[in-house]
Parts: structure tokens; sequence; C-alpha cells
């Protein structure tokens, strides 16, 4: 199992050399005479002796260069604080990642991004164990503060965030962003002849996230915006923005209406449709990845719409691995985890001592995990293969396949 940290991963990975023992051999001459039997013969002025060569200075030999051996890789988790309990389920869903392809001379080097060092000082631990790579932090606000330590050393970081705000060049984000599931979802609803589109979202940074990406899909597929609406979500009264859009939509009709939200008020808003003029099968109902919640199968007033998510087979296939292994469901994002750490792993194999380079995790030919098919993008976002699934009575189905591949986008 991976040590939780592990500290001093470097010290435990490699061997030290012994010591080579040398005998230095001093050797001593002694010039003896014999004494004469005749007289000595008269002195005279001896033979200067020949001087000594000097020694040879020898330069002193280089100390060893330790070689470094196989692939560290950094992994920064919440494994304290109120995250905690999220940060170590993360942590099972990288040791699946790490036992189900990585070999003898890959390693881990856990560190706790919500320790008394925060994020940067996590990051700096973990490139102290001369990481080769880091995998993490979780969040983007956690990602802003430990990319500084990565960018300095040159060492890329690939967060589990969603937030692009915090992508950058060797600074990549691998979690599904808003912006992805809303362009696949625009994108099939526009090949669907659906023309005129609608939205009711937060006005929250996430609310106004999702708008933009919304409305540059809208335009970029040949569609229109007819109608925004923002709503408070902090307001408990949910009648205003339904019934706002109700208006639009009689004075003017459109063929889809996204809703950005998820859990009991995505079911609310979905119940109160009807009574402002918009009963099930009039407007295309469109979402995101919250809308893949059991809870959203209950609300009848969802059936037929549409959201974009990782493909369901892959991901089905994971999480019952894991739920045999650990006794409880994955987090959503533990997908994205175990992805990471198999591309940290077939990046480790690209050749000998691995390959990091930008070009190498940049291939636009991509990587396929359990989340689908993926690659990192030069200025760290990244771009996925989503799924288009839609609401049917106790279940979603496959509406639009995942592309199994980039091929048809860069050729």
């Amino acid at each position: 199992m991976i040590g939780l940290p592990r500290i001093g991963v470097d010290s435990l990975r490699h061997r030290g050399l012994l010591p080579a023992l040398l005998g230095l051999a001093l050797s001593s001459f002694i010039l003896t005479a014999c004494a004469p039997t005749m007289p000595p013969p008269k002195p005279s002025q001896p033979a200067p002796a020949p001087a000594a060569p000097a020694p040879a200075v020898q330069a002193p030999a280089p100390a060893p260069v330790p070689v470094k051996e196989g692939t560290q890789v950094g992994l920064l988790l919440p494994l304290s604080g109120p995250q905690a309990g999220l940060g170590r389920s993360m942590l099972q869903a990288a040791e699946m990642g790490l036992f189900d392809v990585a070999g003898p001379d890959f390693d881990l080097v856990v560190r706790d991004s919500a320790a008394g060092g925060g994020p940067d000082g996590a990051a700096r631990s973990a490139l102290g164990e001369k990481a080769d790579i880091i995998l993490g932090p979780l969040f983007g606000a956690e990602l802003k503060q430990a990319a500084g330590p990565a960018m300095t050393a040159r060492v890329p970081m690939v967060s589990f965030s969603n937030d692009t705000s915090a992508a950058q060049p060797g600074v990549f984000v691998l979690g599904i962003t808003p912006e992805s599931q809303v362009d696949r979802v625009v994108g099939y609803a526009a090949s669907q002849q659906l023309r005129r589109f609608a939205i009711m979202t937060p006005n929250s940074a996430y609310g106004r996230l999702v708008l933009s990406a919304y409305q540059e899909a809208v335009v970029r597929h040949g569609g229109s915006i007819a109608q925004i609406v923002f709503y408070d979500p902090q307001n408990p009264d949910m009648t205003i923005p339904v019934r706002e859009i109700g208006e639009a939509y009689a004075r003017a009709p459109f063929d889809a209406l996204m809703i950005p939200e998820g859990g009991q008020r995505l079911r609310a808003f979905a119940s109160m449709l009807p009574a402002f003029g918009l009963p099930p099968g009039v407007v295309r109902l469109l979402g995101t990845s919250l809308w893949q919640d059991s809870g959203t199968l209950a609300e009848g007033g969802l059936i037929g719409g549409w959201f974009a998510a990782t493909a369901p087979d892959r991901w089905q296939s994971f999480a019952q691995r894991y739920a045999a292994l650990y006794g409880s469901a994955p987090d959503p994002r533990a997908g994205i985890v175990y992805d990471a750490v198999t591309l940290a792993v077939a990046l480790s194999k690209s050749k000998e001592g691995g390959d990091f380079s930008a070009p190498r995790m940049t291939d636009p030919s991509g990587f396929a995990g359990v989340t689908g098919v993926f690659r990192l993008l030069p200025d760290g976002k990244s771009e996925r293969a989503l799924t288009v699934l839609e609401v049917v009575p106790g279940n979603f189905t496959v509406r639009d396949p995942a592309p199994a591949s980039f091929a048809a986008t860069i050729n």
C-alpha cells in the first residue's frame, strides 16, 4: 500500500554505494656499504645527488553522481481538514491506478495539500523528493497556489480541478469542465436541428461560466440565444426565474432550455415548468453532468432531457471495482484521479527514464481512461470526448456515444 505520506521515498528506493577500500603499499629502500680495507681515497667534493622529481599532483576524483532510479510522482490531496474524507477517497482511486498499470519502478510521493504549509508547501515537498510530475491538487484555489513551485522547477502539474482559469502551459486542468459539457450537448442539439436556445442559470461564478460557454457554443454551432434568465441561488422562491422563462417563451418560442443545476433545485425547476407554459416535450431541456444523479430519474419533467457526461460503460466498470475494493461508491472525481495516475505511468514508459515533455504530454492523439478519451492542450486546458445521455424513465440512456478517438478532429 502507498505510504501516507511517503516521507523520504528516494532514500528508500536508492541503494547505497559500497565504499571501496584501497590499500596504499609503501616501500622503503635501504642502501648499505661495506667498510673498506684500503686507505680511503683522497677526499674529493662529492657529486651532488640528483634532484628528486616533484611528486605529480592529481585532481581529486569527482564525487559519484547518484543515478535516479524509477519514476517519482507527486500526489497532492487534502488528507486533513474538512475535505479529508474526499481526499482519502481520491487516494484510493490513485492506488487502483498504481496497482493496475504501474511497475516496481514507479512511486507515488503523497503529500497533504491541506497541511500547515498549504498547497504550495505540499508541492515543494514533493519536488524535494525529485518528482518527475505532480498530480493534483483537487481544487482550483489550491492549484493557483501550488502551480508556482512546479513552474519554477519546470516540473509539469496535472490537477484534478475543472477551473480553467488556473490553466497555463505546463499546468494542466484534467477535470471535466463545464465548458466541455456545454459544448458537447449544444453541438448535439444543433445537429438535431435545434436553433433557438435559452438558459436559466444561477447568478454565481459557476453560472456565469456556464453562460459564457453556452453563448460561445450556440454561436459556434449555428444557433442563436433567445433568452437569458439569472436567478439568486440563495433565494428560496424558485418560482421567479421559472415564471420569467415561461413569459419569454410565450413571447418568442425557443427550441432548447439549458438548466445547469442538479439535485433538489433541478427537480423543483422541472416540476414547475408545466405550470408556466412549458409542459414536457414542448422544449428540449439541456443540462450538465450535475444531472447524472439518481434523483434526476425521479422527476418526470426531466424525461427526454439531454446532458453530456463521461461514457457510462467505462465508469460503471471502474465504480464496481472500486466498490468491491473499498466498500463504497466512488466520487465522480475518483475516475479523474485514476486516469491521472495511469497517464503518468504511460508517460514514464514512453522511453528510458520517462518522457514528461510538453510535446509528449500534449500529443494530439490523446489518451484513454475510465473517463473516456482526453487530451491535454498546450495552454493547460484539456479536451474530452463526452457522451450525450438522455433521461428516460428509470435510467439514463446513451443518445450519442462519445468518439473513440480524436482522429476525426485532427485529420
